[in-house]
């Protein structure tokens, strides 16, 4: 109630201001905007939470069976050892827990996203079954991140076209207050034509045609 006082207020203190399409357009364009982002920044923390929580049960997983070496071993000298582990092979054991952490979520994000540069890689044939499994599981979400990613860049591009429709309908609607003394049309007449021109947009069969060279080739 309080917010339609306001908008009575607002419309009779500036009467253009109620039949400002373009503001509204703005605004509207504005708001999805925001809404695309705030749907993509999820989509990131999705996918880091992700790689974060598989780069942890890796490490674990790891930990648990890396080789048993007896207690007066120089675990800085496995670097490089083929038999280490993944764990002692790329010396990970020197590590802090949060260098650690930044490194299996690395290698769990460059894995899920097929992009592997190999610089970190399972070294023992339990870690590579392990590996294959978290590629079936992990793949298969990223993918379904990525396609829906792919939507909002879609429903984007989708936007702006229904938008810039909209913008030049404003635009003549704006024309024809300029030649009609400045007096607007009537909402009801604006209306209709509103209506028909969606109907238009949305049921036109010759939408391919959008050049002049598409018109020649129908001559």
């Amino acid at each position: 109630m309080l917010f339609n006082n306001r908008l009575v207020n607002i419309i009779k203190s500036d009467p253009e201001l109620a039949e400002n399409s373009d503001l509204d357009n703005n605004n509207i364009m504005l708001i999805l905007m925001i809404s695309y982002f705030f749907k993509t920044f999820k989509l990131v923390v999705i996918i880091l939470t992700v790689s974060y929580f598989i780069g942890i049960f890796w490490y674990i997983f790891c930990d648990l069976t890396k080789p048993n070496y007896p207690s007066d071993t120089d675990l800085t000298g496995l670097n490089g050892d083929p038999d280490a582990g993944f764990i002692y092979y790329f010396g990970l054991q020197e590590n802090t827990d949060g260098e650690n952490a930044i490194i299996v979520t690395y290698y769990a994000f460059t894995t899920l996203s097929t992009v592997g540069f190999g610089d970190y890689h399972p070294r023992s044939d339990p870690e590579r079954a392990v590996c294959a499994i978290i590629l079936l599981v992990g793949v298969a979400i990223f993918s379904y991140i990525m396609g829906n990613f792919i939507e909002i860049l879609i429903s984007i591009q989708d936007l702006n076209a229904d938008f810039d429709d909209g913008e030049n309908l404003s635009k003549w609607f704006g024309l024809i207050k300029r030649f009609n003394s400045s007096r607007s049309i009537s909402l009801d007449l604006k209306q209709k034509i509103e209506e028909y021109f969606d109907y238009r947009w949305i049921n036109d069969k010759n939408q391919a045609v959008s050049n002049e060279e598409d018109i020649k080739l129908l001559e």
